[in-house]
């Protein structure tokens, strides 16, 4: 299991020494300044001009790892002796990771052991700060609404050993609320959308593709689950009958371009495209 991504709510200061993973290399883990402060997610994410989502998470961070590392394919991320690329391309580099999941409750509110190897990041990582947001009141329409709906962590990290720390940000969510209550209702726009593994369950994410311009994505990171009419689309009829505003009538268009093996997950390869 991940280690769990958040701490309970003590001014705490932690800090860990060098660990090493299951392959025996090392890894950064300390945690300088734990502070509980409650700030509205809203007003956080106003902050950033670069912004990366990564709908129904788990407890994965491959979206950090692979923009971190100067967006290295997956095969030269994993190699031992990686070092982190320059960035490149024409757009914004991340600067805020935004994940949200109904699930993984202590994962998400516990920060007491993080196991890197098994949260997708293979690059040297530190925590310099940890805070929790204040709570979205009872966001789930679809599914039910628990009492950790709605908590909202925020870690600023340092990542593949760049200079410039990055925040994560995560949200106990339906990924439908987080997209129709706070970044279209607010007007925030993101960068990047980054899904892989969207298993479904009672909704299917390619309802996100089709939005995704609307809320000014410019590149869709992702395996065939959120792939408009492919392989057999759901009607996603739940998610407009819970969130009718999330149904446009013109559809965003995905083009895939040439950077493909990005990321690898249990249905196929993540691939970049292009949001039209």
């Amino acid at each position: 299991m991940c280690r769990q991504l958040a701490q309970s709510n003590l001014d705490l200061k932690i800090s860990f020494d060098t660990a090493s993973n299951k392959e025996g290399n090392q890894r950064i883990i300390s945690i300088k300044d734990n502070n509980i402060i409650m700030n509205n997610i809203i007003n956080e994410l106003k902050k950033y001009k670069s912004i990366c989502f990564y709908p129904s998470c788990g407890t994965d961070l491959s979206d950090i790892d692979y923009f971190c590392s100067g967006r290295l394919p997956r095969e030269e991320r994993n190699k031992e002796d990686a070092i982190s690329e320059a960035w490149h391309g024409d757009f914004d580099e991340p600067e805020v990771f935004v994940h949200s999941d109904v699930n993984f409750y202590m994962e998400f509110e516990s920060g007491e052991d993080l196991d890197l190897s098994e949260c997708g990041i293979h690059g040297k990582f530190e925590i310099l700060s940890f805070e929790q947001l204040e709570n979205i009141d009872k966001p789930n329409r679809i599914n039910g609404n628990f009492p950790y709906s709605g908590q909202c962590f925020k870690y600023t990290l340092k990542v593949w050993g760049k200079e410039k720390p990055i925040t994560l940000i995560f949200c106990l969510c339906e990924n439908e609320y987080i997209v129709s209550q706070i970044f279209l209702s607010n007007k925030i726009n993101l960068n990047y959308i980054w899904s892989k593994n969207w298993n479904g369950g009672r909704t299917y994410g390619t309802w996100l593709a089709r939005v995704s311009k609307k809320i000014g994505v410019r590149l869709f990171y992702t395996d065939w689950l959120c792939l408009p009419g492919f392989r057999g689309e759901p009607s996603n009829s739940i998610v407009y009958e819970k969130y009718p505003e999330l149904l446009f009538e013109e559809d965003s268009k995905l083009e895939r371009t040439d950077n493909h093996w990005i990321e690898e997950g249990a249905h196929g390869w993540v691939d970049e495209f292009i949001v039209k």
